[in-house]
């Protein structure tokens, strides 16, 4: 990304995310939520949002800030946008599990108000983020690989806010479906599977694309752009509209989830077929702890789709649909989040503190900001709490999963530390230090735009 304009407020939306982050695992850690709940229980909403809203939303977002001028090679439109919208995804959050902790008697607000604030909050910080982001992208003449993910990734999104929005009327008792039981049903599989296999994975997968190409230094050529575009939106137009079939007990209806399924299955195997060659035909032949691991956390994928298929056959089993969430949110996500978060804050902090300089003085390399072997320890034990998680999920084991909880918060809790000593340039040689015309960086945000 050398000459790309930096986020100013890209860290900002990372250190929030890794906030909700650890909300979510001390929750877990104390037994709140499921499993000591329902899968449905106002409390596991509470976790729930915490993670897909507050940790993986924002991280996103934050990312997309940065990265769609890259994937674009245009720049960035309606900035101004980036912190109101934070401001506004921050509120509408809290709006958001204040109501559902009032669903569940912990809280004394009034969901007339606080659920419809909270839902009017998010949709507006998303939809100013996905002006910006869309506008970005088409400003340019041709949109390439990955910028066709991002963008049907923020469809996506833009569909499950408005899922959202119409459930938090419904909790509030602001809207009435009247004698549509069976599509607010539906409505609610639709919500989570266009949230976690539209918006999440599509735009990791598109994302993932353009990182490990710069990362390993590979040739991001030979990709199968057109089945696997094919494959994704023929999928998620399944996904959408498979509810509105007027007679839902029809051969072709019941066999439309199946279809949707298949389909964004054959894009995830179109799309490890080029993450494959991408590996066979990088130039770093030495692989980068961060690299590593983003390509581990690809094997939670697969297995999220196997369970994925499993609920399916036994759509009565709440144990299954928790461990598909979790694989996904907590292995393939977060797997992948945290492993480029280690390197994408050393290298947006190297930018804008010795990019400026470079060539006028000396500097480190990136990787001299970092301490990969004081990492590498958290990293094995975060994948250890979420292997340990899905095994206690399946075995329905409360205090295993709690214990394996609390190694991921102490995981988590650990690499958060080691990104705020890569922005504070602790690990920097001491004898090179802050030349001449550099300025030490701020902790949540960046002094250049």
């Amino acid at each position: 990304m050398p000459g790309a304009p930096l986020s100013r407020f890209t860290m900002s939306y990372f250190a929030v995310s890794i906030a909700c982050l650890l909300l979510a695992l001390l929750g877990m850690t104390a037994g709140f939520g499921y499993p000591s709940d329902s899968l449905a229980a106002p409390d596991t909403l509470v976790i729930v949002h915490l993670l897909t809203i507050g940790w993986l939303g924002l991280l996103f977002c934050g990312a997309l800030l940065q990265f769609v001028p890259v994937l674009s090679a245009a720049a960035p439109r309606l900035t101004c946008l980036s912190a109101p919208a934070l401001i506004l995804l921050i509120i509408g959050l809290a709006a958001l599990l204040a109501g559902f902790l009032a669903l569940g008697g912990r809280l004394n607000v009034d969901l007339l108000i606080i659920m419809p604030v909270g839902a009017l909050s998010l949709a507006a910080g998303f939809v100013c983020l996905s002006l910006s982001f869309v506008w970005t992208m088409l400003s340019q003449r041709s949109v390439d690989h990955s910028g066709w993910m991002v963008l049907i990734g923020l469809i996506s999104l833009l569909v499950t806010i408005m899922l959202g929005a119409s459930f938090t009327g419904l909790l509030s008792g602001t809207a009435d479906l009247g004698g549509v039981p069976a599509l607010l049903e539906a409505g609610v599989s639709v919500h989570a599977l266009s949230g976690l296999l539209g918006w999440m994975s599509i735009t990791a997968a598109g994302v993932s694309y353009r990182l490990f190409s710069m990362f390993m230094v590979a040739p991001a050529t030979g990709l199968r752009t057109r089945p696997l575009l094919a494959s994704i939106i023929t999928g998620l137009g399944v996904l959408w509209f498979g509810p509105f079939v007027e007679n839902a007990r029809s051969p072709v209806a019941a066999s439309l989830p199946w279809a949707s399924l298949a389909l964004l299955a054959c894009g995830m195997c179109v799309f490890f077929s080029d993450i494959a060659g991408m590996v066979r035909a990088r130039r770093r032949k030495t692989l980068e702890l961060s690299t590593l691991l983003g390509l581990c956390a690809l094997g939670y994928l697969p297995f999220g789709f196997a369970l994925l298929t499993w609920a399916a056959i036994a759509p009565q089993s709440e144990t299954v649909i928790a461990a598909v969430i979790y694989v996904l949110a907590m292995g393939w996500f977060s797997g992948l989040g945290l492993s480029q978060l280690y390197k994408i804050v050393p290298f947006l902090t190297w930018l804008e503190t010795y990019g400026p300089v470079m060539g006028h003085a000396p500097v480190p390399r990136v990787q001299d900001l970092i301490r990969d072997r004081r990492a590498r320890l958290w990293f094995i034990l975060y994948h250890a709490g979420v292997v340990v998680g899905l095994t206690a999920l399946l075995a329905d084991a409360l205090i295993l999963f709690r214990m394996a909880a609390g190694l991921q918060l102490v995981a988590v809790t650990m690499l958060a530390l080691e990104f705020i000593r890569a922005r504070r340039l602790a690990y920097a040689p001491k004898d090179i230090g802050l030349p001449s015309g550099t300025v030490r960086p701020h902790l949540f945000y960046a002094h250049q735009t």
